[in-house]
Parts: C-alpha cells; structure tokens; sequence
C-alpha cells in the first residue's frame, strides 16, 4: 500500500505586530500594505494624528518667528489691498489669528488625511476602476505620512539649532529645492512650487503607490498614475500662485 499523500503546508501568517509595521513602513512597505490590506486604518490614522498635534505644539515656539514673519507678510497684502485696514486694526487681530492657528495645528492634520484618503479612494475606484475601499485609501494615507512625521522632527531640530528669527518661510527648514534659494528674490508661486520638491513629499508619493499596489491591488501602472495625480493634487495651491502671477 502506498503512503499518503503529504498534507500541503499551511501558509505561514504574518502575525507583525502594529510596533513593527511602525518600523517596516520606512524599510519594507510593500509588507505592510499586504499584512495590513484588510485591517482597519484607525491605528495609524490615530498614530500619525496625535504625533504630528505633538510635533505642531513642540514646534510651535520654537518657530514662531518663521510664523510671525508670514502673518505679517499676509496682512501687509491684505493692508495694501484694503486701506481701511490698518496696523492697529491688525495687532488687535493677532491673538484671535493665534488661537486660529492653534486650533488649525489640532485640527488640521485629521481632517486632511481624510480628504486626501478621500480623493484617493474616489480616483483609485472610480478612474482607476478598482475595488479600492475608502478605508484601505484611508490606511495608505495614513502609512503614507509616516516620512512626514521625520520631516517634523527634522524641522524641530534645525529651529532648535539654527537662527530662525532670520528665516521667512518653513521652506528654509525643509529638505526641498526651495531651501537652494531666497524667497524674496522670487514669487510666491514659483518658491511654493518648488517646496513641493521634497524628498519628504516625493517618499510619501512612493508610499502610496506601494500601498496601492499591496493593500489596494491596483496594478503597477495604475497605481503610479494615482500617486502621480495625489502629488498634483498636493501642489494644486502652488500651481495656482504660480499660473496666477502670485
């Protein structure tokens, strides 16, 4: 009598726990997204939100002369163009300014990850015509971010060490084209375009075309197309400057 057959061997799980998909993700994403394709993206969506609220108000003195500079850069557009604007007028303004500011650094970050999940789930499953779920869009985006959450702590160490009370622009501290050139020497529009260039923004781009690749199962082409689109979509208001003559 012959012997029976070998029973196949199981498929092995990845059992990673959340801690090691927080390390992988900048070393083996493709892993992630495939472990993760059909988890819920609340973890790190929370993960990247209360980090990134932390690094706003760890941030927030430390360069607050950089944000002081662009108020006050703000207001002496908006005082040209309204006369009846005047400095009094503004100084009473700036402590309402400062808790809008506070509030758009707590609130800033969620409402933005769901709308660019948003936009990524409406161009993966409706141009792309894939199965694409917002809450797989919403934990590419989320996973996505992570680089972002360096390019803050990077930020908080050059305030920490250089002389920002000269700098005008966040672009001085970011590791984009922008950095290579004087903001006063150009157009908004043209030094906001150039900001976009940032090895950090161009990482999390990356970041979304892997996971829609692994967790959306969007073929290699198509996901491309949308992580180009999403970055398009990022440079929108820089554009506009730009074409605007701002």
């Amino acid at each position: 009598m012959s012997e029976p057959s070998a029973a196949a061997a199981p498929t092995p799980t990845d059992n990673a726990s959340m801690a090691e998909d927080f390390v992988d993700i900048f070393v083996s994403p493709a892993k992630v997204f495939a472990r993760r394709a059909k988890a819920s993206p609340m973890v790190p969506y929370l993960v990247v939100c209360v980090v990134m609220i932390a690094l706003f108000f760890a941030s927030k003195n430390v360069l607050s002369p950089i944000f002081d500079a662009q108020i006050q850069k703000s207001m002496a557009v908006q005082m040209k163009a309204n006369p009846q604007l005047t400095q009094e007028m503004v100084d009473k303004s700036k402590p309402i300014m400062a808790i809008g500011i506070n509030i758009a650094g707590v609130v800033g970050v969620p409402i933005l990850l769901l709308i660019i999940g948003l936009v990524t789930w409406i161009v993966g499953r409706f141009f792309m015509s894939s199965s694409l779920t917002f809450g797989t869009a919403l934990l590419i985006t989320s996973y996505s971010w992570f680089p972002r959450i360096i390019a803050g702590v990077v930020s908080l160490v050059e305030g920490l060490t250089m002389d920002v009370s000269r700098m005008t622009s966040p672009y001085q501290l970011s590791v984009a084209a922008s950095r290579f050139f004087d903001p006063v020497g150009m157009s908004d529009g043209l030094y906001q375009f150039l900001g976009q260039i940032d090895v950090f923004t161009i990482w999390s781009t990356v970041l979304v075309v892997i996971g829609l690749m692994h967790a959306g199962k969007l073929d290699k082409s198509k996901a491309i197309i949308t992580g180009v689109i999403m970055f398009v979509c990022g440079a929108l208001p820089a554009i506009w400057a730009l074409l605007t003559g701002k």
